[in-house]
């Protein structure tokens, strides 16, 4: 079996000399073996340099660094020549090597070959990383897609669920479903750990699963041209997002979470069924929003109310509870509070334009919003109806949009 992994080979000399070699890793083959002198010895080819390099590795290595080594990195200091080798790869093959180099397989001590990292050629063979698959017949049914995917993209070849097969792909960082007939994503979705762009559009997707908001790494989640009818409040989970697009489903509100996305840059939300904004929306700050195309209420800007009817809602101890973990920045995990409060820490918590923070409590308001305040660039309606919870009746008067008897 041949071992192909990525190396950077590191001479230590030349800083001392005020040169440098290349820093980058290559794809390269390493074999293992062991000559009749007992020595065992480790050979590079890379595929330029097809002859390659060896090493002896008995009584010649000065360090190893395998701190990494269950994330797929190790790197082996030599005494001669003055070279480091920086290992990247599966994790089994570092733990592999790890396991020679220390000297703790019994093969190689009886003088055979590592059936493992065994190689006959110098051929080197470089990993698929991309796949574009654009036509049915290019579809892999009886074999497996490549476990060195970063990049695949299957479009326009009417799928209708998705492949399960796709959840094993570890290293996977861009996934292109766009434009098929994709209806469920599964749960287990947020078991790709490394995935930053998941692109969704044109397709039949109706609910997005409560466990892909724990997907921390995604950037860019594009579920545009599909039949949502609403946006999960953990959605502030997916605390990476810097890209948001919704455009043209069947939103009928945004989920006063959405205020926790910090990073969030470009949000798309045109041609739905909005008619008002939540009043965390204020505190955005994106590059550009688009909410053309949305039936937006009319504010009515005069109502009369008593003040016998301003009258606040008790916080229920839940809110109590939220409200001082925020206010005291208290540090918590899973094991340290229930999970229903932290599901309501996550959730449940807005702001009063005066930035007083409000739990289950305070005054239900309408208002309005210029979307100049949050965004560069606005394509749509500017100015746009907001609604708001306000803290206490003085901040009623001030902010909300009607007047008060």
């Amino acid at each position: 079996m041949q071992l192909n992994c990525k190396v950077n080979v590191v001479n230590r000399l030349l800083p001392s000399a005020g040169q440098s070699g290349p820093s980058r890793l290559v794809w390269s083959n390493i074999t293992l073996t062991e000559n009749k002198s007992f020595v065992v010895e480790l050979s590079l080819a890379t595929a330029r340099n097809k002859a390659g390099m060896k090493y002896k590795v008995t009584n010649n290595i000065e360090q190893i660094f395998s701190k990494f080594v269950s994330q797929g990195k190790l790197t082996l200091r030599f005494r001669q020549p003055a070279h480091d080798l920086c290992l990247s790869g599966e994790v089994k093959h570092m733990e592999k090597i790890l396991a020679i180099v220390k000297g703790e397989v019994s093969q190689l001590k009886k003088g055979t070959l590592c059936p493992l990292l065994s190689n006959c050629t110098n051929k080197v063979v470089i990993p698929k990383t991309k796949l574009s698959i654009l036509s049915r017949a290019d579809y892999p049914v009886t074999t497996c897609f490549p476990e060195t995917l970063t990049s695949l993209k299957i479009s326009g070849i009417a799928l209708k669920k998705f492949d399960r097969r796709l959840l094993y792909l570890k290293a996977l960082e861009i996934l292109d479903l766009s434009s098929n007939q994709i209806t469920i994503l599964p749960d287990s979705i947020h078991n790709l750990a490394k995935l930053k762009q998941l692109h969704l559009s044109h397709n039949e997707i109706k609910v997005l699963p409560s466990t892909f908001i724990n997907s921390a790494r995604v950037t860019c989640l594009d579920i545009s041209h599909n039949q949502l009818g609403m946006i999960p409040s953990c959605i502030s989970r997916v605390s990476g997002l810097q890209i948001l697009k919704l455009d043209h489903n069947k939103i009928r509100s945004l989920p006063s979470t959405i205020s926790k996305l910090r990073r969030l840059r470009t949000l798309t939300i045109s041609s739905n069924e909005i008619r008002t904004l939540p009043e965390s929306f204020q505190t955005l700050t994106l590059d550009h929003i688009d909410v053309f195309g949305n039936p937006f209420e009319k504010v009515q800007q005069e109502i009369t109310l008593n003040p016998e009817d301003l009258t606040l809602k008790v916080a229920t101890l839940r809110a109590i509870s939220a409200k001082s973990t925020i206010k005291f920045k208290l540090k918590y995990t899973e094991e340290d509070l229930p999970a229903t409060l932290i599901t309501y820490l996550h959730e449940s918590s807005t702001v009063c334009p005066c930035g007083k923070l409000c739990i289950d409590d305070g005054l239900a308001a309408d208002g309005e919003i210029n979307l100049f305040r949050v965004s560069g660039s606005v394509s749509g309606e500017k100015i746009v109806p907001m609604k708001m919870t306000l803290c206490n009746p003085a901040c009623f008067q001030r902010f909300a949009l009607k007047v008060v008897s």
